[in-house]
């Protein structure tokens, strides 16, 4: 049998700046959130009427509670030293996926509302309202940030366009223009106690089942124990645990370290897996609240 010929790209030296294409990523962006996922975590479920107002008293609140954030928007210089520095940008050559592009979404309404120059001068600086074309970027185009805070690595200042775009989702959702899949995962997470959904009795029927298998393959009995009060150990686990290989194998392994070792310890259904996906909206009370 022939061997298969397969056509491999020559990778460069240096690193190809795409061509810029603008706007080619522009659009509705991911699914917005509904009541149900809203509510729960305490945002208002649809997009408000004054949403404009509380969208600036929102912004006033973040700088002046989280140092960094006005740190990072008075000190950009441009340098452009961020440019080619994220993948979102590399794949789509979208130059709004610039890091500092994407910065001076944000940048450009903190300048109208919090700056003497962009009150007073705003074309001179760069200053723009908030209106609903720059809310549909800030949608769009900050949740196509991974928050892998590669840009602000080769940043001279240390800027960091994760801790802006975590700011700009916080507004987002103060308004009512959340995004789907993370404030639905959040909601779980902190109503059931994972994002996966699992209710008590589908964990204990999981738990039962890694205990069949086990003493199926080694003739031992560990056990799984689930909201045992007074344990001296709580394991709270990654949720992939629960239901992925080869994660499970993980959850395997610990159990049978814990019969090895004689050890009292439990599981909990009120907080079975530890992820916190309250980063992504970028809400360190969520953060807290999921905790």
């Amino acid at each position: 049998m022939a061997a298969k010929e397969f056509d491999i790209p020559v990778l460069p030296t240096y690193l190809e700046i795409p061509e810029i294409q603008e706007g080619i990523m522009e659009g509705d962006g991911p699914f917005k959130s509904s009541k149900e996922f809203q509510n729960p975590l305490g945002f208002p479920g649809e997009k408000i009427d004054n949403w404009q107002e509380v969208a600036i008293e929102k912004m006033g609140e973040l700088k002046s509670k989280y140092r960094s954030v006005q740190v990072f928007l008075d000190s950009c210089v441009k340098c452009g030293a961020c440019t080619d520095k994220c993948h979102y940008f590399l794949g789509s050559s979208d130059p709004k996926n610039m890091p500092v592009a994407r910065q001076d979404l944000f940048r450009s309404v903190y300048r109208r509302h919090f700056t003497f120059a962009g009150k007073y001068f705003p074309k001179l600086v760069g200053a723009k309202e908030l209106d609903d074309e720059m809310l549909d970027d800030w949608y769009n185009y900050f949740h196509q940030c991974s928050q892998c805070r590669r840009c602000s690595v080769f940043c001279p200042y240390g800027i960091d366009t994760a801790e802006i775009s975590m700011a700009a989702r916080e507004v987002l959702d103060a308004v009512g223009v959340g995004q789907k899949y993370c404030n639905q995962i959040l909601g779980k997470a902190i109503t059931i106690g994972n994002n996966l959904g699992l209710p008590e009795p589908a964990l204990r029927d999981t738990l039962l089942d890694l205990e069949e298998e086990i003493e199926e393959e080694t003739g031992i009995a560990v056990k799984y124990p689930l909201d045992v009060k007074g344990a001296e150990i709580l394991l709270i686990t990654p949720s992939a645990d629960f239901f992925a290989e080869p994660h499970i194998d993980g959850l395997i392994g610990y159990g049978k370290v814990f019969h090895e070792d004689g050890v009292s310890w439990t599981m909990s259904s009120y907080a079975s897996e530890g992820a916190n996906f309250g980063m992504f909206i970028g809400s360190y009370d969520i953060m807290r609240k999921a905790a």
